[in-house]
């Protein structure tokens, strides 16, 4: 393995990155410029392409990224336990630069946060009452018709004039209750250990031939075991333009996300009355502007500052749950959930679709999923694996891994419990028609404010609410400017002006996309990115070979030293005596 040293001369003598910058830039820019005028032009035709490519692959190809995102999860896993573990990603006297809380708000606001506070109520209630596709194939016909009776008694008694404890209205059975477990289980599944497992898997690579090995942190750099010097040629470059792209493709997906969740927001705050191109351009140039200057600060002032704020304000979302809501029933359902997702873990994760019904259900859920975490994993990965220098792998799998799926746990847990109480003992059906009637996903939770505190406590959560979305989609953005940085910079820690840059180029994506394609475009480039996950796959199945081939030699070589080392203490003690 070289040093940095060595590969700084080699870069040097070679000329490997000179114009490597323009070069691979110019190449994603003119990737994306191509994608882009493509489906505005298509328009329709285009999207249905991509739609249609996408759902081969959701249809098709439905066991292979469950086998791909199982695996990287077991080898995470595998690794935590056993004796690399004690490995540090840097020197052996190295220690990490962020506390422990600050690492977890970053892990966040990089990677789930956005996704997390969007489906936060909306995804549990449709697990719970929805009936698309079959609806949640982990639940029974008689549980599923049981919820549907009831929700279509409720809506009769509530016509009739009929409240919450008043005679002939109705009382869910124990049926109802089971699917209300059911539906959080599976969100939490969704969203827990086998989620963070590609995460994890890809940063933990990065991390440790960047810190450990000398390497750039870039993605090719996982590959030096498998390729050695030749990460440094077309094979390298390859590797590190699908990762630029992915990231421009993800990040604008997500900012065009970002813009619905923050229009639903100012609309149900009474600040607009419908969406319009003038809050999309300004919300996109807002957020582009924020995260370019927090960049330009650097990891440790401007997300860190950022992330930190966003989780104290998650903190204070939950607390009004706990509190606007039945908290007892919101606790007691967590916990619940907890369990069943404990012993339910490995049969929904080894869970394939059979029939045409439940692959159309699969493909819309769990597969789009996991194609979304393998599109996202280079950016997520190499932002994860840049603030978790000097930290064990044992340390960074339990705070990759582990505990950010407790906290998903936590955060469905009691926001997902309160939408699901409201609807079955609530006074109306707001809450359940958003959700599962009109599938609103960036409605459900402001709605869910006026329901639990109409008033001036529904006004401030709303607010806060929709702070959150915006340094969520922020703290994105302005990782991903950094990621992409470095990926044009051989790894090396970007100058001001790429961030600017680069931080431009997303916002100006985003905003042709939006302003050009509309909805159309944008679920094209939805599509797009998780469709080119498929090829990333087998760069992700490299690393972990390679990461476990060096693992080994590290190993073997710790054992050495130890078996070395206590062969002389042995010796000092026998002449002693």
């Amino acid at each position: 393995m070289l040093a940095e040293k060595q590969i700084d001369e080699l870069i040097s003598e070679r000329g490997i990155l000179k114009g490597l910058n323009s070069t691979l830039g110019i190449t994603a820019i003119a990737l994306v410029g191509v994608f882009i005028l493509y489906t505005v032009l298509l328009g329709d035709t285009a999207s249905e392409q991509f739609l249609g490519l996408k759902g081969w692959i959701e249809q098709t190809l439905g066991w292979y990224y469950i086998l791909v995102m199982l695996i990287s999860f077991l080898v995470c896993a595998v690794l935590m336990f056993t004796q690399v573990g004690h490995i540090r990603l840097g020197r052996d006297d190295e220690r990490p630069e962020f506390s422990n809380f600050a690492w977890f708000s970053m892990l966040f606001g990089c990677g789930t946060g956005a996704g997390m506070l969007f489906f936060s109520m909306s995804e549990p209630m449709i697990h719970f009452a929805s009936g698309w596709s079959g609806g949640n194939p982990f639940m029974s016909a008689d549980v599923k018709a049981a919820v549907a009776s009831f929700f279509e008694a409720k809506q009769a008694a509530l016509a009739a004039g009929l409240q919450p404890g008043d005679e002939g209205f109705p009382v869910p059975n124990d049926l109802v209750a089971e699917a209300a477990a059911g539906g959080l289980t599976l969100t939490v599944f969704h969203w827990g250990t086998v989620a963070w497992g590609m995460y994890g898997i890809v940063g933990l690579s990065l991390a440790y031939f960047a810190f450990r090995k000398g390497l750039p942190l870039s993605i090719r750099s996982a590959l030096y075991p498998l390729i050695g010097n030749r990460i440094y040629g077309p094979i390298g470059h390859t590797v590190d333009i699908l990762a630029v792209v992915g990231t421009i493709f993800g990040i604008a997906t997500t900012l065009g996300l970002g813009v619905q969740q923050i229009s639903a927001g100012l609309i149900s705050l009474g600040i607009l009355e419908e969406a319009s191109q003038t809050v999309t351009v300004i919300s996109i140039l807002l957020i582009t502007v924020i995260a370019t200057m927090s960049a330009t600060t650097g990891v440790a002032k401007g997300i860190k500052l950022l992330s930190q704020f966003n989780s104290y304000i998650c903190i204070g979302i939950l607390l009004y749950f706990l509190m606007a809501s039945n908290g007892n029933y919101l606790i007691a359902s967590t916990l619940t959930t907890l369990g069943d997702y404990a012993s339910e873990a490995i049969s929904m994760t080894l869970w394939t679709a059979r029939s045409p019904e439940e692959r159309t259900w699969q493909g819309g859920w769990t597969i789009f999923y996991w194609g979304w975490w393998i599109a996202w994993a280079a950016f997520v990965g190499m932002f994860i694996a840049r603030i978790s220098r000097g930290r064990t792998i044992r340390e960074f799998v339990l705070g990759v891994i582990f505990i950010p799926s407790f906290v998903s746990l936590v955060w469905f847990g009691i926001i997902g419990s309160a939408g699901i109480y409201e609807s079955i003992y609530g006074a109306d059906m707001t809450i359940y028609n958003t959700s599962v009637n009109n599938w609103d996903y960036a409605g459900t939770l402001y709605t869910a404010f006026e329901v639990l505190t109409p008033g001036v406590a529904a006004t401030i959560a709303k607010v806060c609410a929709l702070v959150v979305v915006v340094v969520f989609f922020v703290t994105s953005a302005d990782s991903g400017t950094l990621v992409l940085g470095r990926l044009l910079s051989f790894g090396r820690r970007p100058p001001v002006q790429q961030r600017i840059l680069w931080g431009g180029v997303l916002g100006a994506v985003t905003l042709m996309v939006l302003l050009m394609g509309g909805n159309q475009a944008l679920k094209a480039l939805q599509a797009a990115s998780i469709a080119g996950a498929l090829p990333f796959t087998f760069v992700i199945l490299a690393m972990i070979v390679g990461l476990v081939k060096s693992l080994r030699k590290d190993s073997e070589s710790y054992i050495a030293n130890e078996d070395q080392v206590k062969k002389m203490i042995e010796k000092e003690v026998a002449d002693l005596s």
